[in-house]
């Protein structure tokens, strides 16, 4: 789970959020207004329901997940293009 959720921070902080990780482990995303959505511990006991718990806050606060591929992209670009 390590993995996917660096994933998720990276994609996050792409898209204009900040995650900031306290002095405790806890990574808080906070949304690109500044709010706090949620927060995932450093060694969560459940890690896959904390997973999908963070999924959830971060989607319904409007982060797109999963990341578009390149081809998405490509499409969307040549549509807006049209």
């Amino acid at each position: 789970m390590a993995d996917d959720i660096s994933k998720l921070i990276k994609w996050a902080e792409s898209q204009g959020w900040t995650v900031e990780i306290s002095a405790d482990g806890y990574r808080r995303f906070f949304n690109p207004d500044g709010e706090y959505v949620v927060r995932y511990p450093k060694t969560p006991g459940k890690s896959r329901r904390r997973w999908l718990d963070v999924l959830t806050a971060v989607r319904a606060h409007g982060l797109p997940w999963p990341a578009p591929s390149k081809s998405e992209l490509r499409a969307q670009r040549r549509k807006e293009g049209q």
